[in-house]
């Protein structure tokens, strides 16, 4: 049996996933097994997620998913980078598919890996140390590409992302086979996002079994926990800022700078976007703040994962999983105690995670603490 996994967020579930399952299924075969990588409670856009994370995993499984396992903070809320990073290591450690699954806007596994090349080149590197200091990293980096290479680096948001997937698995020496469709034009979480935020109907956004599952749950509000970012860069010196992962370069001055300028998190990330800091490289500094997540988390590898659902496929991988590897698939916080130090460290850092979510929904943190995985009795069960 092909086993394929892919790296998703599933903020929210939408049409588009399901697409997804489809061609790999049509593309690998009707038996193909779907183990899904998911973000936790916090995501890469630096906030929580729309739904907490055991209902976007029970909604891929009802779709089609067999498997959904956590990326959990602080991988799930880096940038491209230290995302496809610690997704990788954890998908090589677990040692479980044999594929990748990703879209891109390109469609061409030729075309990314040569970009992927070109990021991981000596000379490519050596340039990068040059950094402009008037220059944000991407815009820099950029600049370096288009100097070395003839070309710009890939702009499109999946392309990027993909280029990181294959840059990790390079770094990494190895890991499930890669392979991408071209994401055609259509159903987005940002536009899916928008219509729960706004309160307006989802349509065909979200399919009829996941949106059963959203039914009655609210969208996360932001701004419990932007009010709680927005003091704590009021509140901490500059040099503590800077310890915290994405603080670097300035970012922590220039957020403390302008701090008292605004009402609001987003009014002071609108004032200090610009050039130099991206919105989300900015949102994401600051919500590492908030998690107490250090400057080097997103370079280490992640240590443990979390089983969030599963079917009947799924739970044969699962049994499997636990005999052949070594690493630690929690299923319930009980599991946490036999954790090495270093992996209840970053468990921790998730358990945070939950937290803020739930302060960010305004509920109680039990609720989400204490939730238990979704088990399917049978496959795609609606």
């Amino acid at each position: 049996m092909r086993i394929t996994a892919v790296i998703c967020e599933y903020n929210p579930f939408h049409s588009g996933h399901l697409l997804q399952f489809e061609t790999i299924r049509r593309q690998l075969g009707e038996e193909t097994a779907i183990v899904a990588l998911m973000s936790g409670s916090v995501v890469q856009r630096g906030e929580p997620a729309v739904f907490p994370k055991y209902p976007r995993a029970e909604a891929a499984v009802r779709c089609g998913a067999d498997l959904v396992l956590e990326l959990p903070a602080p991988w799930s809320c880096a940038g491209a980078e230290g995302f496809a990073f610690g997704a990788l290591s954890l998908l090589k450690r677990l040692g479980l598919a044999d594929t990748l699954c990703f879209g891109s806007e390109c469609g061409s596994l030729e075309r990314l890996s040569a970009a992927a090349d070109n990021i991981g080149s000596e000379a490519y590197l050596a340039a990068l140390r040059k950094a402009d200091p008037a220059e944000s990293h991407q815009r820099y980096a950029d600049l370096v590409y288009r100097r070395l290479f003839g070309e710009g680096f890939p702009v499109s948001p999946n392309d990027i992302l993909a280029v990181e997937y294959l840059a990790a698995l390079k770094r990494l020496g190895g890991g499930p086979s890669p392979f991408t469709y071209r994401r055609e034009p259509g159903y987005t979480a940002s536009g899916t996002r928008a219509a729960l935020l706004a309160g307006e109907p989802t349509g065909d956004r979200i399919p009829k079994a996941a949106a059963q599952v959203f039914d009655g749950l609210s969208p996360t509000d932001g701004a419990l926990w932007s009010a709680a970012a927005l003091h704590l860069i009021r509140s901490t010196p500059r040099e503590a800022l800077e310890r915290f992962a994405g603080m670097n370069g300035g970012v922590a001055g220039c957020l403390k700078n302008r701090a008292d300028e605004a009402s609001t998190l987003s009014g002071l990330i609108g004032l200090c976007t610009g050039r130099k800091y991206a919105a989300a490289r900015l949102r994401r500094a600051c919500l590492a703040a908030l998690l107490g997540i250090p400057a080097e988390a997103w370079r280490a590898q992640p240590l443990f994962t979390s089983l969030l659902a599963a079917g009947p496929v799924g739970r044969e991988l699962l049994a499997g999983l636990r005999k052949h590897t070594g690493l630690p698939v929690l299923t319930r916080h009980a599991d946490s105690r036999a954790l090495s130090a270093e992996a209840l460290e970053q468990y921790e850092c998730s358990r945070r995670a939950d937290r803020l979510l739930a302060l960010a929904r305004g509920e109680a943190p039990c609720l989400l603490l204490n939730q238990t995985p979704y088990i399917a009795k049978t496959r795609g069960e609606s």
